[in-house]
């Protein structure tokens, strides 16, 4: 028989990926007495199958400013949180060759430079010669991040969780929630397999089961999990940690370097959709089915742009379940209709590079009522009345998630 749940906390914080465990940290950080609760192991499900990409040039000045926040947190993160997350800032390039993704690098680089985010144009010689991998040709524009870089992924949600629990925070792994208790409009805690912790603050950062624990109370959460893969080849003479990350606007794909070779992933035309509310209770993103033939076609489309991929083997394939909302933003904020309740989700393929400051923002706002910035840009409430059926919302978060770096 399980041993049971403390019976109260100061917060709870559903699910212990990138988001949760930073937001848990940031909590436990500020003195807050917060519990960390997961179905699965620690940091075990999406948020270590990601890419561990950053990216500060983002086109929502909100959002570019959280990403530079995080950009910083991870050089500083060895220092502060006495452990390693193997981060690289390598710099990142994006090029693009139509009209439309020469205009999303233009609207990239007005954003930078207004939030003073170091961001230029270089020569598809220069791009070359950054990253010897890359072949620009008729590139029409290539910015270059030069304080952008990626980490390992399959550290960094561990962390996050190790160092929260060492300032205090209690976690629970394989601690399934099954429904929420509410008092008067209020959050009130949760209710799991192994007990009730009562509790007056409660985060939703379940990622692909995030909208199951609101609907438990009948609250919508709308985004979509989306199946999200990436390869890692064997080693390839000539690549090395610090060459940028390379993003390719038009076909929407990433390379990066790892153990000696590249990573490459993409967004792919037809991705496949998962209804979380029909997964069994033992279902792990380990069990989600993969499809190297989608991986393929992205390299056939731009192998002449990275010849060494057309010939190289595949040493590990691998992917996970983001979540997707209808305009490609996360959701980071008040659930409106439940007080003391928020969210941590809607990564959109992007959460692990945003964690650290979306875990400080959320904290924030938990403990003091207020952020800086202000959430609302990335609240649930900008969708109140927007895709309420659930295949307009399907469609819409498809719709931002295929050639994503066009959207």
């Amino acid at each position: 028989m399980s041993a049971g749940v403390p019976a109260r906390a100061a917060a709870v914080v559903i699910g212990s990926g990138a988001f949760g465990s930073a937001t848990a940290y940031h909590l436990a950080r500020r003195g807050i007495d917060v519990i960390l609760l997961d179905q699965h192991a620690l940091g075990s499900q999406t948020s270590p199958r990601a890419a561990g990409l950053t990216s500060q040039a983002d086109p929502v000045p909100v959002l570019a400013g959280l990403r530079r926040e995080a950009c910083d947190a991870f050089a500083r993160f060895e220092s502060d949180m006495g452990r390693s997350i193997s981060y690289h800032r390598s710099g990142s390039l994006r090029a693009a060759y139509t009209e439309a993704g020469e205009r999303r690098v233009h609207e990239a680089l007005a954003t930078a430079q207004s939030l003073g985010i170091s961001a230029r144009l270089v020569a598809p010689a220069e791009a070359e010669g950054l990253a010897p991998h890359f072949r620009a040709g008729a590139a029409r524009a290539i910015l270059h991040v030069p304080d952008d870089g990626w980490l390992d992924p399959a550290r960094l949600a561990v962390a996050f969780a190790a160092r929260a629990a060492e300032l205090g925070a209690r976690t629970l792994p394989f601690t399934r929630v099954t429904g929420l208790l509410t008092e008067g409009g209020r959050v009130a805690g949760l209710v799991t397999e192994r007990g009730e912790i009562r509790a007056p603050a409660v985060v939703d950062a379940a990622g692909a089961w995030t909208a199951r624990v609101a609907a438990s109370v009948g609250l919508r959460i709308p985004l979509v999990p989306m199946r999200h893969q990436l390869l890692v080849t064997e080693p390839i003479p000539g690549v090395e940690p610090l060459q940028p990350i390379v993003r390719m606007v038009e076909a929407s794909v990433y390379v990066r370097h790892e153990q000696g070779g590249l990573l490459f992933g993409g967004y792919e035309d037809a991705p496949r959709v998962v209804d979380a509310a029909t997964l069994p209770p033992t279902f792990q993103i380990a069990d989600l089915p993969l499809d190297l033939s989608v991986l393929r076609a992205l390299i056939d489309e731009v192998g002449e742009h990275f010849p060494a991929l057309r010939t190289a083997r595949v040493a590990l394939h691998r992917g996970g379940l983001p979540t997707m909302t209808a305009d490609g933003r996360p959701l980071l904020g008040r659930v409106p209709g439940l007080d003391g309740f928020f969210v941590a989700s809607g990564c959109c393929v992007g959460g692990l590079g945003l964690s650290p400051a979306a875990g400080r923002v959320l904290a924030d706002l938990v403990v003091d009522g207020k952020s800086d910035p202000d959430l609302a840009p990335l609240s649930v409430e900008r969708f109140r009345g927007r895709h309420e059926d659930a295949a307009a919302l399907e469609a819409a978060c498809v719709a931002h998630y295929r050639r994503r770096y066009l959207r």
